[in-house]
């Protein structure tokens, strides 16, 4: 059916996503995916894309993925890591930790730390990318003080919580997310602490790696001001990004020229930055 639907596509290029399982540092066992690119082995450790999925109420599943399937073709290894709050894990967790972003964060690290323990990926060369959620998990780890990642890259993300919420409450009669939301992680007028913890846009000098952003303008799930103010703090702070907005988009790419350029920059993006490091 695939193939029906999708001609162009050639299965001899395509590379298997493999389901693997890791433990997270307080003892739980979570899956995640792993696509190696074709010849990688411990004499060729490839370079490696950690992508985790947005929502975060979704999960990745077993199935063909484009995007994972274009970093697999230029050489890259891809992992997409399934965290708490991923769908079907709702059994295994109290509902604060469905809404714990920074354990969320943890899970991501803890996979990529489980991955970079095979001999065939390079541990030297690690990238972190994502779209929405994802692309708040790049920040986030790329601000970490143990940051793995050679360069990140943030597509259409949510960087300052606080802001998210604000926005969300001027629309509360139009919409029912801003009491969805505020139920289980409070107001952001009384647990300023919570929000401040939880938005990497408070530690983007802390953010040492070079950062590529791009945002459609007209994003009406996470506003254009998101990327904006990541932009301008990681200029602030010596780090200038590469940017790249899209005047007729929203959330993510739709027009097939957008999406060409958009990954045609993520390529070069990468390629630049994941150079194999000189031998000591």
């Amino acid at each position: 059916l695939l193939k029906n639907s999708r001609p162009w596509i050639d299965p001899a290029r395509m590379q298997p996503m493999k389901p693997i399982k890791f433990t997270t540092r307080d003892g739980f066992k979570l899956d995640a995916y792993l696509t190696l690119p074709k010849g990688a082995s411990a004499q060729a450790p490839a370079p490696l894309v950690v992508l985790p999925h947005g929502g975060p109420w979704v999960r990745d599943t077993w199935n063909f993925d484009p995007e994972v399937q274009f970093l697999a073709s230029r050489g890259y290894a891809v992992l997409q890591p399934n965290y708490r709050g991923s769908t079907g894990y709702d059994w295994m967790f109290p509902v604060e930790d469905r809404w714990d972003f920074i354990k969320m964060q943890h899970d991501v690290s803890d996979a990529t730390d489980a991955v970079l323990a095979m001999d065939v990926i390079d541990r030297n060369r690690v990238a972190i990318m994502g779209t929405s959620f994802g692309a708040y998990h790049a920040i986030a780890g790329a601000g970490n003080d143990d940051c793995k990642y050679r360069c990140a890259i943030a597509i259409s993300g949510v960087f300052d919580w606080e802001r998210m919420m604000k926005r969300l409450k001027r629309e509360r009669h139009d919409s029912n997310y801003f009491s969805y939301m505020s139920r289980f992680m409070g107001d952001p007028a009384k647990h300023k602490e919570r929000y401040d913890a939880i938005s990497p846009i408070n530690r983007v000098d802390k953010v040492r790696i070079p950062v590529f952003v791009a945002h459609g303008k007209e994003d009406h799930v996470t506003e254009l001001s998101e990327s904006k103010a990541l932009v301008a703090g990681l200029r602030k702070n010596n780090n200038p990004p590469e940017v790249l907005y899209f005047a007729k988009e929203g959330h993510g790419t739709r027009n097939i020229d957008n999406t060409v350029e958009l990954y045609a920059r993520i390529e070069a993006f990468l390629a630049r930055h994941m150079t194999p490091r000189p031998a000591k």
